[in-house]
């Protein structure tokens, strides 16, 4: 093995851009997260500073901009240890496009400031994770029309 090898963990994604075309393919990602002790997730990577990133498709890599992504979508890992009814607040999130898409935003915010609006005004990255119990919606921010929380 080479002593420049970096291993990588590979991960299903599909990506709409905001054309509306969509792309799938695969995202290699690090065993361990640069800000947690975990393994690196699709929204770790898409959140990152780098305004590149590459999905693998058929054997060929496309170098996609993060400012041109409008939503991406992948499968929950197998280790995640939430519980969607417990943690998240339900919502739905309607884009510029009028697409809707519906899971749990969970919030990460001060104890004295436990709203959504509070959550989303103070929200710094640039794809907000919506979840459900099979899927994880990776919404770029600047493209949200607006959210709604449901019952």
């Amino acid at each position: 093995m080479s002593d420049y090898h970096i291993e990588k963990l590979r991960r299903p994604l599909s990506v709409v851009l905001t054309d509306g075309s969509r792309l799938e393919g695969d995202v290699f990602l690090r065993p361990v997260s640069r800000h947690r002790s975990r393994p690196e997730e699709p929204g770790d990577l898409l959140n990152d500073d780098e305004p590149f990133f590459a999905l693998v498709r058929n054997g060929e890599a496309v170098l996609i901009s993060k400012a041109n992504v409008a939503l991406a979508q992948t499968s929950t890992s197998e280790d995640e240890d939430f519980d969607l009814a417990a943690l998240g607040i339900p919502v739905e999130v309607t884009l510029s496009d009028g697409s809707v898409h519906a899971g749990s935003i969970f919030l990460e915010t001060r104890s004295d400031r436990p709203r959504l609006l509070d959550f989303l005004n103070s929200y710094a990255s640039r794809f907000l994770p919506v979840i459900d119990a099979r899927q994880v919606f990776l919404v770029n921010t600047r493209i949200i029309a607006h959210v709604r929380e449901v019952a």
